[in-house]
C-alpha cells in the first residue's frame, strides 16, 4: 500500500475556506486585496493542511526564481574568515525576511573570469547577484551591465550610473587610525597594505597617505609592506620594517587579521606591543578581542555592509525604474590595549 500522500493544491484551499482559487492565490503572493477575516480564515487552513508552495510552478509565472547569487573570491579556506562569515550573515539574513534563496559563486578575482558572470545572468537561476570584494575595474562586470541584470557590488566604491555599491568610510577609516597613534605620541607610522587592487584597499592607503599630510608626518616608502590581507604575509613582510635602521614605533594594518600576524612577529622578535611598537588593525574580527594583547581597530560594519547590500538588490530586482545606489556606511575606532 502507498502510504505517500498527495501535496496539498490551491484547489483544495479554496474548496476547504469556500473562496476562489484566485483569493488564496492573493493571500500567498501577499499582493491584492482580501478581507482581514478571509485572509486569517486561508492562513489557519494553510497551517492546518501543511501547504508548500510549488516554487518552480511560482517562478515559472513570476519569470523569477527567489534565488540571489553570490560571487565571493575563490580562495583556500574561505569560509575562516571572519568578514566572509559576517557580511554571509547580513546577506542572507534579508533574503530569509524575504523568501529568497542563496547559491554561492566562488569566482576567482586574480585569473581571467571573462564570461563568468554573463553566464550566471543568461542561467536563468538567478534574480541578481552580489559581487564581494571584485577587483578595481574589473571588466568583467560590463557583462552584467550589457544585460540589464541586476547586481550589487560589496567592499567596492566606483561612482558610475551603471553600478551600485555598498561601502564603508575606509579613507576616514585609515585617517582615524593614524590620528589615534599620533595623539599616542607616535611620528614614525609604518602602514600594511592589503591587495592591490581592491578598492577598499586602496583606499585605506590614501587614508593613510592623507593622514601622514594632514599631520606633518613624512611618508617613507621602505615603512609601506604589501600584507595582501594574508595573515601569514603580513607576518612574513613585518620582518622587512624590523630589519630597518630607523624603525617605525607604530604600524597600522588594513585589515585585523594582518594586524594578527604583525602582533605575532613583533613578539617572535622580543618587542613589546605597545611599549616597543603600537599595532591598529582595521575590520574589528573576534580573534582581535581576544588576543594577547587586544587589538585596537576601525570597526566597519561587515553584517550591515552585507544587509543592506541585499536590500539594494532586491530593491534593483522590484523596482521599475532602478537607480545606482551608492552608499558608504561609517566606521569607528575601537581603543584596546595594542596602541
Amino acid at each position: 500500500m502507498n502510504d505517500v500522500k498527495r501535496p496539498v493544491t490551491l484547489d483544495d484551499i479554496s474548496k476547504r475556506a469556500k473562496v476562489s482559487k484566485m483569493t488564496v492565490s492573493r493571500v500567498l503572493t501577499g499582493k491584492g486585496q482580501v478581507a482581514p477575516k478571509t485572509r486569517e480564515k486561508i492562513n489557519k487552513i494553510i497551517d492546518e493542511l501543511g501547504y508548500q508552495p510549488n516554487l518552480l510552478a511560482r517562478s515559472l509565472s513570476s519569470q523569477k526564481t527567489s534565488i540571489i547569487g553570490v560571487v565571493l573570491n575563490k580562495r583556500e579556506h574561505m569560509f575562516m574568515f571572519d568578514y566572509t562569515t559576517k557580511v554571509l550573515s547580513g546577506i542572507m539574513d534579508v533574503a530569509i525576511e524575504n523568501d529568497y534563496q542563496l547559491m554561492l559563486c566562488p569566482i576567482s578575482a586574480d585569473k581571467d573570469t571573462s564570461g563568468e558572470y554573463e553566464k550566471l545572468a543568461r542561467s536563468r537561476m538567478l534574480d541578481g547577484v552580489i559581487l564581494l570584494k571584485r577587483k578595481e575595474g574589473d571588466p568583467h562586470i560590463s557583462e552584467l551591465i550589457d544585460l540589464n541584470f541586476p547586481f550589487v557590488m560589496l567592499n567596492y566604491k566606483k561612482f558610475s550610473e551603471d553600478i551600485s555599491f555598498v561601502d564603508s568610510e575606509n579613507f576616514h577609516g585609515a585617517q582615524i587610525a593614524v590620528e589615534h597613534l599620533y595623539g599616542k605620541g607616535h611620528r614614525k607610522i609604518a602602514f600594511v597594505r592589503g591587495r592591490i587592487g581592491e578598492t577598499n584597499s586602496n583606499d585605506r592607503y590614501l587614508g593613510y597617505q592623507g593622514a601622514l599630510s594632514d599631520l606633518g608626518l613624512e611618508f617613507r616608502e621602505e615603512w609601506v609592506i604589501n600584507g595582501d590581507f594574508n595573515q601569514e604575509k603580513a607576518y612574513s613582510e613585518c620582518s622587512k620594517l624590523l630589519d630597518l635602521d630607523d624603525m617605525p614605533t607604530a604600524i597600522f594594518c588594513a585589515d585585523d587579521n594582518m594586524a594578527l600576524g604583525v602582533m605575532r612577529r613583533l613578539q617572535e622578535q622580543g618587542l613589546k606591543i605597545p611599549e616597543d611598537m603600537a599595532v591598529v588593525g582595521f575590520d574589528d574580527i573576534q580573534f582581535g578581542t581576544i588576543s594577547t594583547p587586544t587589538l585596537t581597530t576601525v570597526r566597519q560594519p561587515i553584517y550591515e555592509i552585507g544587509r543592506r547590500g541585499m536590500e539594494v538588490l532586491l530593491h534593483l530586482i522590484n523596482s521599475n525604474e532602478p537607480k545606482a545606489t551608492h552608499e558608504l556606511l561609517p566606521v569607528e575606532l575601537v581603543k584596546r590595549e595594542s596602541t
